[in-house]
């Protein structure tokens, strides 16, 4: 992985063989994982999956959950686990407070094909509109962008026809892979912070986007969320082990602390780093370059840093524990 700024010396590099891995991290088609986990669905016979409908209706009471569908289904739960997005439905319906801000950033998503081969290797440039990621795939010459910019310049790109913005996407990442091609459609996403203050309400409990969202820059929004379900699963795990009711409010409520915590956690580094990359004085932007170059230069400093982007750090569940690598999901 290679990182700089566009306009300074500031620039650091992370390799996987520093850290004594085969790949610091994947580069996963949202779509792809989505078959695949359909199709481990399919072998288990408990596992019942509705398509084409709605909830139209969600009531619970002391000891179910109940969902009513858009085609008059009714479905009883003992726990109902709200994974259903940004907008998610389950968290409105059960009124759970929601604090949020507008990045005041979009995200411009595509894939390109370059010059020079991408070896292996994630780059990220940040510009003073926003930072530029480009991914490798599997192909040598395939890349995708994740280019988060201030919501005008966003428009304007968008806005640009597929030569120009090609070109323009060409200068801001400094030709480090040669002239580029769009081998597909641009699509933007507006970026905003969400935390929703409440997580559990009864027998009802959100996860991942449910219930937090937050910038791209550091591909960490996929990986929070997955934590997540790693946690309530061991945790729903421990509860079955021992009889007890699988939507117990103290383990809840123990789910709810323990991801909480960690949420918050990236919510601050990711609002700091965004601060820190986007401010403008001289002063500021000798010193973030001083870091960089630091840390590009200091083992031991580069070794944590690492171990938090790795998903290494921090109270982890026992399922995290087992991997190395982070997952960025391309849409």
């Amino acid at each position: 992985m290679q990182v700089w700024e566009a306009d300074s010396f500031a620039k650091i590099s992370f390799s996987a063989a520093e850290q004594q891995l085969d790949a610091l991290g994947y580069i996963c088609d949202n779509e792809h994982i989505r078959q695949l986990l359909f199709s481990q669905l399919q072998q288990f016979s408990n596992v019942q999956c509705y398509f084409n409908v709605e909830i139209s209706q969600l009531k619970q009471g002391e000891r179910e959950v109940m969902l009513q569908l858009d085609n008059s289904e009714l479905i009883l739960s003992q726990l109902l686990v709200g994974a259903d997005g940004v907008n998610s439905f389950v968290r409105q319906h059960m009124q759970l407070p929601l604090t949020h801000w507008d990045y005041q950033h979009t995200a411009i998503v595509a894939k390109i094909r370059c010059t020079a081969p991408h070896q292996l290797t994630a780059r990220q440039v940040f510009l003073p509109s926003g930072p530029l990621a480009l991914l490798p795939l599997p192909d040598s010459n395939l890349c995708s962008i994740v280019w988060s910019a201030e919501t005008d310049e966003a428009k304007r790109l968008m806005a640009l026809d597929d030569p120009a913005f090609a070109q323009a996407l060409c200068g801001a990442s400094q030709a480090v892979l040669g002239p580029v091609e769009l081998v597909s459609e641009r699509q933007a996403f507006g970026l905003t912070m969400r935390y929703a203050s409440s997580w559990q309400l009864g027998r009802v409990v959100l996860v991942a986007d449910a219930a937090h969202s937050i910038h791209p820059l550091a591909g960490q929004g996929m990986n929070l969320g997955l934590m997540d379900v790693a946690a309530l699963a061991q945790l729903i795990a421990g509860q079955q082990a021992v009889g007890e009711d699988i939507a117990a409010t103290t383990m809840l409520r123990r789910y709810e602390r323990w991801r909480k915590a960690e949420a918050q956690s990236m919510i601050v580094a990711m609002e700091a780093f965004k601060r820190g990359f986007t401010a403008k004085l001289p002063l500021v932007k000798l010193l973030r370059g001083l870091g960089l170059v630091a840390a590009d230069r200091l083992p031991l400093l580069k070794q944590q840093l690492m171990a938090y982007a790795l998903g290494l750090k921090g109270d982890l569940p026992e399922l995290v524990k087992k991997t190395t690598s982070t997952v960025d999901v391309l849409p």
